[in-house]
Order: C-alpha cells, then structure tokens, then sequence
C-alpha cells in the first residue's frame, strides 16, 4: 500500500506521514484525523520501504510510525532528521520501544489511544516537544525494571521473532499472514529478514534453528 495527497501547507499546519504494518488500523488513523483541520494526512504506507519512499520525498512535519518498523525509524532519524518521528505500538514492544528512543524519537503512543490524544500528540512533536502517551511511562519503567532475560536470537525485531515462531511450528506464509493480520508481501519481508539475519539457507532450517532454541510450539512439523 502507497498512497499520498499533497495540499497546501498553511503556517501552522502538521503534515504527517503514516506507517503501520495492519492496513485497517492504517486507515482507521487517517479516518480519525481526518476531520483536524491543523493536520494533514499526505502519506500512508502499510510496507517499510514504501513508508522510508513517502517520508523522504514528502519530508512531512511529523511521521507516525508502528514501532515494529524499527528499520523505517532507523532511517528517519538518521536520513531525515528535519522529520520528527513519533511511534505507535500495542505495549508488549517494550524492546522496540527502547530502541525507537534510543535513535531520537519525539515519543510514543498507544494502539488504544484516543483520535484526540493522537492529534494532540502530533501537533506537539510537530512544536518539537516530547510526548508519552497515557499508560507508556508506567510500561516503560516496568520493562526497564524487568530482570534481563538472554533471549535467543537478539538481532531479531519483536515482529520477526514473532515470525520465526511460526517458522517453527511449520507455518505457511499464508497462514502467517492470516494470524498476525498482514500483507502476504509483508510477511515474505520478514521471512526474508529472518534467513538474512539468522544466515539460514532456508526456512527449513531457520525452523529447525528456531526450534532447537526453544521456540514454537511442540508441533510436529508438517509443511514449512
């Protein structure tokens, strides 16, 4: 999904990228803020590379990015830096969410949010100010406290663990596709992300990998 409308830019207006990996959640955002007449919607991307594409050319004020592409953030805050990035994510990306901060994001807001806890949060990232929406401060604090527990595999995003799990219950891309509510070339994405990054020639092996580190279920593998 690639989408963008130009408008004019009034002085006090925020335009604003969108990037998310579930395309309804997408065009529920650009529904709510639709009616804001200080804010306007001229890019939205379901695919990181379609979203790093917008956010270069547009330059909006603000972008507003799933913190499960953590890779279009990476790219924002080093290549656009003009372009003030502000995440979105559900509260179970604590490890996203630190990284996402760490790289020079404005701040970070729930999925449940409000339209207007949303629109408040954008016009102020789009003044330069930091924003934690409700719930974030105490989340965050609870995942700094947290013992550190070695996870297999750290080099992985949040979302492509959660990829190579079904990798290693012998889970079709279709099917993956189906369970986390993404794009079939989404996931192919992240597949692809998880043989690069685990050096698997194929994801026979990532499963096989996945599996002897503990991860999935204990399903007998049946197709992969």
């Amino acid at each position: 999904m690639d989408t963008d409308r130009t408008t004019g830019r009034g002085t006090g207006q925020v335009t604003v990228v969108i990037a998310d990996e579930h395309p309804l959640y997408l065009e529920g955002i650009r529904s709510a803020l639709h009616d804001c007449t200080d804010i306007t919607v001229t890019g939205a991307a379901s695919e990181p590379i379609d979203a790093m594409r917008l956010a270069a050319r547009l330059r909006p004020r603000v972008a507003l990015i799933d913190v499960a592409m953590p890779e279009v953030v990476d790219y924002l805050t080093r290549r656009c830096p003009a372009v003030r990035v502000l995440t979105l994510g559900t509260g179970d990306d604590g490890r996203n969410l630190l990284t996402a901060l760490r790289a020079g994001t404005y701040g970070h807001l729930l999925k449940g949010s409000e339209p207007g806890e949303v629109a408040a949060a954008l016009r102020s990232v789009a003044l330069g100010q930091m924003v934690f929406g409700r719930g974030v401060g105490t989340r965050l604090l609870a995942h700094l406290s947290a013992p550190v527990m070695r996870m297999p595999f750290p080099g992985l995003t949040q979302r492509e663990r959660e990829v190579l799990e079904y990798l290693a219950d012998g889970r079709s891309n279709a099917e993956i596709a189906r369970e986390l509510c993404l794009a079939p070339k989404t996931v192919r994405n992240h597949v692809s992300n998880v043989l690069n990054k685990l050096e698997a020639p194929t994801r026979v092996d990532a499963a096989l990998r996945a599996r002897d580190a503990g991860l999935g279920s204990r399903l007998v593998l049946t197709h992969v």
